[in-house]
């Protein structure tokens, strides 16, 4: 199944939006049947650096944006 972010039970905005399209992203990223724009490293890489420079929003879009393009699993 490819994940949206949305099981995730978290709640609010910037940080906690990343963390759950973070994690969904690393779900996507390491399924072989799913074909995600970026790597697990890469997800670690924007994670690591939106936690750094305190900017979660963008890593957050672009998450966000491939974890909603829809499933070719379901």
């Amino acid at each position: 199944m490819c994940s949206t972010g949305r099981y995730v039970e978290i709640r609010g905005g910037q940080e906690n939006a990343l963390a759950r399209h973070a994690v969904a992203a690393l779900l996507n990223a390491s399924n072989p049947d799913v074909s995600y724009e970026y790597s697990t490293g890469d997800v670690i890489s924007a994670v690591q650096d939106a936690y750094a420079s305190g900017r979660y929003r963008t890593a957050k879009n672009m998450f966000e944006e491939q974890n909603e393009a829809g499933c070719p699993l379901n």
